[in-house]
């Protein structure tokens, strides 16, 4: 007799956005009936204080929960780290069916995803994003990894949470920094996948967006464009075998320069700054390899220096920095893969660029 047998995978997370985010969550952690293993939260110093009573306001089912707290920043982000959270959670007593909730921004989503991952052979989690750059990206899609030594996001799991839930009031609590690295997060969606938004925001310079308060009906529009975007990407890509990869727009030359400026004599790059910082060279790589136009290149390089102030004046080891991008995972065959433009709203991936294109680029980052 013949047998044949089709398996079907779906990887999709419910986003819920918007005031009434919090309550969602509050249902959603009821309808999950999760007896006595519990609900636990991670969080930062900051988001812990800030963040957490608000949550807890909004979401009854969060008032017992077992709270695990860690430094904020990149450096959080090891293994080491979440060996240490595995073994509180274990001195907690959570067991297979408890529940993380991932109360922070994007190195709490990365980390918290990958501890759930790891813990028992995989607990549920749940995202709560209170970061722009989480809000708009980290939080979304399912990735979680931590750092090696500098390299950033060398191990982690393709693992996908109950829930995303996208509280903006959140964004109130943040500084400006902040928010501006965020920021750069929605331009990159915008160049993707979105022209009609990137000819809207060019038009209002980044410090006028960071004067908007967060209700602001643009606000609102530019990030519900972002998380729509990316979670319909997401959706149709879940293991990044094509699709996805657009994403990566300004983050293989931005990941090494973050990598990069944690070792030298300044404070670390923010995310977003590696990120703002990645696009320009990914501009002028795609006008050099995808047909992007020079005014294009020049309005994005304008757009992005102007509001990002404190990207890199000078790369001073051009062959450190390549060495670094050596570490990429979209790397094929020994040769740096990039994600480029055609133009704006328009993305093509697995795009090869040697270290005499890849040098052009990062010198046309600190061109004048």
């Amino acid at each position: 007799m013949n047998l044949s047998c089709r398996i079907i995978s779906i990887d999709r997370t419910p986003v819920f956005m918007g005031a009434s985010a919090l309550s969602s969550l509050d249902k959603t952690i009821r309808s999950l009936h999760l007896g006595r293993d519990g609900i636990f939260i991670l969080a930062d110093a900051n988001t812990r204080r800030h963040c957490l009573p608000l949550a807890i306001e909004k979401s009854a089912s969060l008032g017992g929960a077992g709270v695990l707290e860690i430094d904020g920043g990149e450096d959080s982000k090891t293994l080491e780290t979440a060996a240490k959270l595995w073994k509180e959670l274990l001195a907690m007593g959570a067991g297979r069916q408890s529940l993380l909730v991932n109360l922070g921004g994007g190195v709490v989503s990365d980390l918290g995803g990958f501890v759930a991952a790891g813990y028992k052979r995989g607990i549920g989690y749940i995202n709560v994003p209170t970061s722009l750059m989480g809000q708009c990206d980290a939080a979304i899609g399912g990735k979680t990894a931590v750092n090696i030594g500098q390299i950033k996001n060398q191990v982690g799991f393709f693992y996908p949470s109950k829930g995303t839930f996208i509280f903006p009031g959140f964004l109130k609590t943040l500084p400006a920094e902040h928010i501006r690295s965020g920021l750069a997060e929605i331009i990159k969606s915008a160049l993707i996948g979105n022209d009609r938004l990137w000819r809207r925001m060019i038009s209002h310079p980044v410090t006028e967006l960071l004067s908007l308060p967060a209700e602001d009906v643009f606000w609102q529009e530019m990030l519900t464009g972002a998380v729509k975007f990316k979670n319909r990407v997401v959706t149709q890509d879940f293991r990044e075998k094509k699709l996805r990869k657009v994403l990566n727009f300004g983050h293989t030359i931005g990941h090494a320069l973050e990598t990069y400026s944690m070792t030298g004599p300044r404070l670390p790059m923010l995310h977003g700054e590696a990120v703002a910082a990645g696009m320009i060279c990914a501009a002028f790589l795609s006008q050099l390899k995808a047909g992007l136009t020079t005014s294009e290149t020049e309005a994005i390089k304008a757009y992005i220096s102007e509001g990002f102030p404190d990207l890199p004046k000078d790369v001073s080891s051009v062959a450190d920095i390549v060495k670094i991008m050596g570490h990429d995972k979209k790397n094929r065959d020994g040769q740096l893969q990039f994600t480029l433009i055609s133009k704006p709203g328009s993305a093509v991936v697995n795009i090869p660029c040697n270290q005499a294109e890849i040098e052009g680029a990062l010198n046309y980052l600190t061109a004048p």
